[in-house]
């Protein structure tokens, strides 16, 4: 698409039909609705303006990219994105030449737009930093690093639409609400250039009205003045949706001799009424019928029956505090939140802040609990470490998303936990094979405080089994004794097991089937005990079956002098692209036909 012979009214009428196609394409395959169409003018003008890829533009977070990827040559393909080998939900190399770097989580854009700036000095880089991604620590890094180079063929553009997912949180976003909502300094220069323009004066005293307004302006508006400080030129505050005012402002940019920070003000779900009325819901959103703005209702998730039971047990427990990072619905905290909102907290896109925060609160007495996504609690690993498990603090991890997640691709499939949270000493890992074993897991972790505990939460609908034992620490269930083999499911991998069980009869194979809740610790008693009856031994998880659950146990058995033919089944050691969470269990071997082949295969 050829956007610059286009004039002005032919890029807003290329605007008005870039945002028909995100609705209509988004209403039937679910997507970042809101954060797109608040960026339609913004992208085009970027593109207007520069030449990619040869200047580089850059998106934290990525998901404000669809806009990016219609205009770079990927528009006949764009009804496939988040489908499964279809155009990825973020940016991505291997998508496009336009595409310079992944951007799946949040802080990174900064760090690595300063890179391609020192080593390419000769092009634009363009750094889109959005959606609160600014209050992260690694962009604060990045903007106190980027401030001291002569990186001047760098453009942060700070899309400033006051939303992460949910509202912005802390002094940052406070701050640029402030400059926003204040005249003073936009008025002033508007009267300075009507004198100027009005008057013949000499280029001195127009020197001298300059340094008077770059004074104003880090006098009136925060913003500006920190920057300034900084080593940055600030710009700004500039409407999003002007296309005018867009391409002058950014064609002037690139013409400066010093970092640019361009403040935008854009409207998260711009030119959709739903989206505008209810930004937080439209952020991330399933499929939708355009027409109400409804979703389908949907059955009980993980995420609910969390939600749900840490209401109820703070209802009787006043110690009960928890934590997010700027997923309070995402992570079923939506309720707890309206209700107890002197004992919640939401530290924004800042996880390892998060996690040494809930670890001072642990230590006034609270019974704190921290929901994470899994693969935004990798960020936290030193602070696992460091913080709270060298002094053995019990702050209770809910891990959201653990295993896989499906469309949102390899940035966000939570496969990893089970194997770095087993390289931390003292961290008790649950993973509940259903509804009932969540609601006791939360039940003990809440009183447990001998050390942290992590408990996964799936991105799945819940699974409601009929338990004969209750949960107790650091024990397993028999579910069903057999003869033939020995499985030993984890987690949902449980369910999927127990779908099979009456295929591998009909082969006629009689499995005993093992739900093991506690990952860490294993249930060693019931290993020695049962392992040495059977001559074939499955283990499965919904994990990565390197440094996992099954290799947790092998470890176990060959401390203790037990060699048996053991078959680990989980995920391989690599990235899992997009697709449903069905197809992806299905293709990777975890479920139906394919887990059932692996096991008769194997026994």
């Amino acid at each position: 698409m050829d956007i610059k012979s286009m004039g002005t009214d032919e890029l807003k009428i290329l605007a008005e039909d870039i945002r028909k196609e995100l609705i209509e394409v988004v209403s039937k395959n679910g997507g970042h609705l809101g954060p797109n169409l608040g960026v339609v003018e913004l992208t085009i003008a970027i593109h207007k303006v520069f030449n990619s890829p040869k200047d580089k533009v850059l998106f934290d977070v990525g998901h404000q990219s669809y806009v990016h990827k219609l205009l770079t040559g990927r528009r006949d393909r764009f009804s496939t994105i988040r489908k499964k080998n279809g155009l990825g939900p973020f940016t991505s190399r291997e998508e496009s030449e336009h595409d310079h770097f992944v951007s799946g989580h949040a802080g990174n854009a900064l760090s690595a737009a300063l890179g391609f700036a020192l080593g390419e000095p000769e092009n634009n880089i363009i750094a889109i930093v959005g959606d609160a991604s600014l209050g992260n620590g690694i962009s604060l890094e990045a903007l106190n690093n980027i401030g001291g180079t002569k990186a001047k063929n760098l453009i942060v553009v700070f899309n400033d639409n006051e939303m992460s997912i949910g509202e912005n949180v802390g002094v940052f976003a406070k701050a640029f609400r402030k400059v926003m909502n204040t005249q003073k300094y936009n008025d002033l220069k508007h009267d300075i250039e009507i004198a100027i323009r009005k008057g013949n004066i000499g280029n001195h005293v127009a020197d001298w009205i300059s340094k008077v307004e770059k004074s104003v302006k880090g006098f009136v508006t925060e913003g500006g003045g920190y920057l300034a400080s900084f080593g940055y030129e600030y710009l700004g505050p500039i409407d999003g949706h002007n296309i005018e005012s867009l391409i002058e402002v950014l064609s002037t940019a690139k013409t400066l001799d010093k970092p640019v920070f361009l403040h935008v003000k854009t409207q998260k779900g711009k030119g959709y009424k739903f989206a505008e009325e209810n930004q937080e819901k439209f952020h991330g959103i399933s499929p939708f019928d355009i027409e109400t703005g409804e979703t389908g209702s949907g059955l009980e998730t993980y995420s609910k029956v969390f939600g749900d039971k840490i209401v109820e047990m703070a209802e009787t427990d006043d110690k009960i505090v928890a934590i997010s990072a700027a997923m309070i619905k995402g992570t079923g905290l939506g309720e707890y939140f309206k209700k107890y909102p002197n004992r919640a907290y939401d530290v924004g896109i800042a996880e390892e802040h998060g996690v040494i925060f809930a670890g001072g609160l642990s230590l006034t007495g609270k019974k704190v609990f921290v929901s994470l996504y899994s693969t935004f609690l990798q960020r936290t690993y030193d602070q696992l470490i460091h913080d709270i498990s060298i002094q053995k603090l019990p702050v209770k991890f809910i891990i959201d998303r653990a295993g896989i997640v499906g469309d949102d691709g390899k940035t966000h499939q939570g496969i990893f936990d089970i194997a770095f949270l087993l390289t931390i000493p003292y961290m008790t890992i649950i993973s509940p094979c259903c509804k009932e074993e969540l609601q006791e897991a939360l039940e003990f972790s809440k009183d447990y405080n001998a050390g942290p505990v992590a408990i996964r939460i799936p991105r799945a609908n819940s699974f409601s089994l009929e338990k004969k034992e209750k949960l107790q620490y650091g024990k397993w269930n028999k579910i069903l004794d057999g003869k033939d083999i020995l499985i030993i499911a984890t987690g949902t991998m449980v369910e999927e097991v127990l779908k099979i069980k009456d295929k591998l009869s009909e082969k006629g194979i009689n499995p005993t089937i093992i739900s093991a809740p506690f990952i860490n610790p294993l249930d060693k008693e019931l290993l020695l005990n049962e392992v040495p009856k059977y001559k074939k031994i499955f283990t499965v998880e919904e994990g990565i079956v390197k440094s996992g659950f099954g290799s947790y146990i092998l470890e176990f058995l060959s401390e203790n002098s037990i060699c048996k033919d053991i078959k680990r089944i989980g995920l391989k050691h690599d990235y899992i692209p997009h697709g449903t969470r069905e197809e992806l269990l299905v293709e990777c071997g975890l479920k139906g036909e394919r887990l059932l082949k692996t096991i008769i295969e194997g026994s």
